[in-house]
């Protein structure tokens, strides 16, 4: 989401990571929300670090034989693919979630309690698809923190991004200020922007995110891949807004205002016209298979 910045994430590092920002603009003068993206060009290198466990806890008692351990199963790995990634295989539909979240409100605790609850909605929503994909799946790192320092290197600047996500640690910025001062504490503006950063989550998590890098560098250009990114990770938005439509916290009126909030932006060449911008989370929100969402074999009148 978001006009201003320009470049392409770098290739991932160990485990598939992008390390690059996707970053989401709402600057819209008078529109409600302004739904634009791009991945912003890291100078540097990704570094993984693991927390492999804390000090084990002292135990007294008599020694017996270990016990013959079953091998355990091996871990999913994500699929670097694009239009084959088996996320975007027949049959593979998001569970309905009932999404219980606090008050929206701008304090610090606030904010920072009502998108924890939705991210948690999200993970319930998303989780089994990937399962049943067969690739991996770990909760984002969330913060609200304007203007910190990320893996991905500095965070853009105001100007630049309302809001953005670092694959190269997982992480989800939601800035608190940055929002407050464009959206003020709208429900459905707040979830459209939470849902479509996690959907790119998802597309790292799943691999396309990096087998996009990848496509970008085969072709030697961007605008293309960046476009139907972009236009998927609205897709993948209405997805989730579907499947918790009318229950707990997320009425159905809500949630229709969170998934026509894509139509209030502007067209570009790496994001699409408005009309198809509007249009694949359209598809998405039809409550259909993830399937719906394969903008890379979709016809390029689609992805304009």
């Amino acid at each position: 989401m978001l006009d201003n910045a320009l470049g392409a994430a770098l290739p991932g590092g160990a485990g598939g990571d992008s390390g690059g920002f996707v970053v989401d603009d709402e600057r819209t003068g008078n529109s409600p929300l302004r739904v634009v993206a791009v991945l912003v060009v890291l100078l540097g290198f990704v570094l993984a670090v693991g927390l492999l466990g804390a000090r084990p806890a002292v135990v007294t008692g008599s020694a017996t034989p270990a016990p013959v351990l079953t091998p355990a199963s091996p871990e999913p790995e994500a699929v670097l693919e694009l239009g084959t990634n088996p996320l975007l295989g027949p049959g593979i539909l998001l569970p309905e979630v009932t999404c219980e979240l606090p008050a929206l409100r701008r304090s610090p605790e606030q904010l920072t309690a009502f998108y924890t609850a939705a991210l948690r909605c999200l993970d319930a929503a998303w989780q089994p698809a990937l399962a049943a994909a067969g690739e991996p799946f770990a909760p984002p790192v969330l913060t609200i923190t304007d203007g910190h320092e990320t893996a991905c290197g500095e965070a853009p600047a105001e100007q630049e991004a309302t809001a953005y996500y670092c694959g190269a640690d997982k992480t989800l910025t939601m800035p608190r200020q940055r929002l407050l001062d464009t959206v003020g504490v709208r429900q459905s503006v707040h979830l459209s922007v939470l849902a479509h950063e996690y959907a790119h989550h998802v597309q790292e998590l799943s691999g396309i995110m990096v087998a996009a890098e990848r496509e970008m560098e085969r072709l030697g250009r961007r605008d293309e891949v960046v476009r139907r990114l972009e236009l998927q990770a609205n897709c993948f938005a209405g997805l989730f807004l579907a499947a918790a439509a009318g229950r707990g916290s997320v009425g159905g009126q809500v949630a229709r205002q969170a998934a026509d909030d894509f139509r209030n932006t502007v067209g570009s060449d790496t994001h699409g016209t408005v009309e198809n911008q509007a249009a694949w989370a359209r598809k998405g929100f039809g409550r259909e298979p993830v399937a719906v969402c394969n903008t890379f074999v979709a016809d390029e009148a689609a992805v304009r």
